[in-house]
This record gives structure tokens, sequence and C-alpha cells, in this order.
């Protein structure tokens, strides 16, 4: 979603028009509303497969992940229908790593061009073979990006480091896209630090930890509060909210959150020191983890690291931290020109 929110700035400042935006939703991912705010666009949701928390809302359950689409996938032939219907008038479609449209574009041809954006589809290029991770789970990771990715005429895919593309693959390599205002925000060590956890459970493990540390924790989940089963002073849990999230960052010690592409981008991109801890289950952010912490953007760990890691956070160095900004400079000039050479092929202007 943040990839969205960028890149449609992008293309608003380029004189492009984004028609409108389409979201999957079910009862385990509702659409936040900062986002529906922050968009700019009408929000069109429809029904899609989703990663469903475990017991303990700590990781992805796969029994659960897959007796839920199951029991919802009558549905699921209708929002493939829905993708198709409202985006048939379009210049261009651009998707960001959503199954539902990849497999729209095979039940029902398009002739609308289209562009898949996402960090994952860095894990299908040739330099990246020697990531870790059991060969089954990483053929199924990537197997699972190339269905997003159906009938597309180019893969974007973003990178925490510059790469050379491969047009072999119909891969090309660009930077991260970064919500606009970051350059902005008053960066300095407020002392606390700052969490983003995807289950409720992961804050539970975080709320834990600050009543053996005593440090100060400000922790980003959703529903805020209301998640947890309890509090303790010195934790505060926000409910999820864009504005306030980069806020935060930029005043925190250092920050600790799932192995998440954009949120790692963010605190690299203001110098702040970075755990990733990957989702139980997701075992994309296990290589989104062991690619930050190749390139230097963040350490790859788990909340048992978290006392190590907040005695003495480690900080990028400002040469680091300058060229990761240069790179990310370059995400207007080759994401648009992207989508404008996508437009282009059926004759059209966006």
């Amino acid at each position: 979603m943040t990839q969205a929110l960028a890149l449609s700035s992008m293309l608003r400042d380029a004189g492009h028009h984004v028609t409108r935006v389409m979201i999957g939703q079910s009862v385990h991912r509702l659409t936040p509303t900062y986002f529906a705010e922050s968009i700019q666009a009408p929000v069109v949701e429809f029904e899609a497969p989703v990663q469903v928390p475990d017991r303990n809302r700590q990781g992805v359950s796969i029994t659960r992940t897959f007796l839920d689409a199951v029991k919802r996938s009558p549905r699921f032939l209708a929002s493939m229908a829905t993708i198709a219907k409202q985006t048939e008038s379009a210049d261009v479609v651009v998707t960001f790593l959503d199954l539902m449209a990849g497999l729209s574009r095979g039940v029902f041809p398009s002739k609308t061009p289209a562009l898949a954006v996402a960090h994952n589809y860095l894990f299908l290029h040739p330099d990246l073979r020697d990531a870790p991770g059991p060969a089954r789970h990483r053929a199924a990771t990537l197997a699972y990006a190339k269905a997003t990715a159906t009938k597309v005429d180019q893969q974007i895919a973003l990178s925490f480091a510059p790469l050379k593309s491969a047009p072999e693959r119909e891969i090309v390599v660009a930077p991260p896209l970064l919500r606009p205002g970051l350059e902005h925000l008053d960066i300095h060590d407020g002392g606390y630090l700052l969490a983003y956890a995807l289950n409720p459970g992961n804050s539970e493990a975080l709320l834990a930890w600050q009543r053996r540390s005593g440090a100060e924790v400000h922790c980003f989940v959703e529903g805020g509060s209301a998640a947890l089963s309890d509090s303790a002073p010195g934790f505060y849990a926000h409910k999820l909210d864009g504005a306030e999230f980069l806020k935060r960052l930029a005043g925190c010690r250092a920050y600790v959150g799932s192995a998440g592409f954009e949120a790692l981008c963010e605190a690299h991109h203001l110098g702040k020191a970075v755990l990733a801890v990957p989702t139980k289950g997701h075992f994309e952010q296990v290589l989104n983890a062991w690619d930050a912490q190749r390139c230097g953007v963040a350490r790859a760990g788990s909340y048992a690291d978290l006392d190590e890691f907040w005695a003495d956070p480690p900080c990028p160095r400002s040469e680091q931290v300058l060229a990761f900004k240069r790179w990310v400079a370059r995400a207007p000039e080759i994401l648009v020109e992207a989508v404008e050479r996508t437009a282009s092929k059926q004759g059209s202007s966006l």
C-alpha cells in the first residue's frame, strides 16, 4: 500500500491521472483508514486470499490460511471478473504483488498493458541465487511471485541497492518506492524503541521485553491498544497511521519490525538502526531480512536479539545513508518511465 501511495504521487507529479485503486481484503486484513484517505482516488475492494494468523497471533498458520482460502474460493472468481471489468478501459495497470490481479489476467485475457511492482521479484534475479532457506520454501515463494505477474508486460523489482536489470527475464531493477515527506521530518533520538507488529501476538512479545528492559516502546499494530490483552507503563500501542508512524520513526533511537520492505527502507533513509524480524510463516520476509542485511540496511534477527540490539543499536554510516538516498532519488525517473513505456504498447497515453 505504501508503494501504491508513493507511485501514485510520482505519476500525478508527471501529469498523469490515477483513475481508481483496487485492493484485496478479508476479515483478517482490512484496508487501513490512512490508505483510503491518502490515495486520492476511488478505492474498490475485492475478496482476496490472505495469510491467516496462527493461534498465538504471531505468525502465519498454513492450515488456517488454506481452509480460509477454500471457504472463500467461490468469491475469488468474482474478484477476478471485477478486476478485469474495472481495468479494461485503463491505459495501463500497475499491480503490487497481488495474486488476484495476476490470476485475473490469466482467466480473463486483457488487452490493457500491465506491469507488476514488488521487491519479491528481485529474488527471480539470477544474481540472487544464493538467497537462504529450504529449496521448497524458496520455490513456493518464487512461484507465488510469478503468479502475481501473470501475463504482465514488465516486472519491476524494487531493490535496496543498485543491481543490473535482467531483460532476458523481463526484470527491471528499480529503487524503493518511499512515501513523500521523509526529507521534511525532524530526525532526532528520542530515546525510545519504535516497533511495527504485523500480528498482535508480536506486540505481546514486545510488551514482555519492555517489562524486562524498562525501555520506552511505541508499537504500531492493527487495532492499537484494543488488539492487546494487557498493558504496561512505558509501552504505547498505536493504531496504523502512516503519518504518525513516520513521525515516530524519525524520533526513535532504533526500530524493530517485521521484515517488510518499505519500513526497512524508510528507517534506513532516516539513518536509524534496524532489527528486521521475519514473521513466522512468511518465508518472503526471511528473504527480505537477508537482502536487507546483505545491503547494510538492517540486521536480520529475532525478538530474542532485542537486548543486544538495544544495548548498542548499529546505526548505518552517513556515507551508506547518502548512497541510499541517491539511489532512492532515481525512483521517479525509473518508475514513471517504466509505466509510460508500458502504456505506449497499446499506442495510448496514460
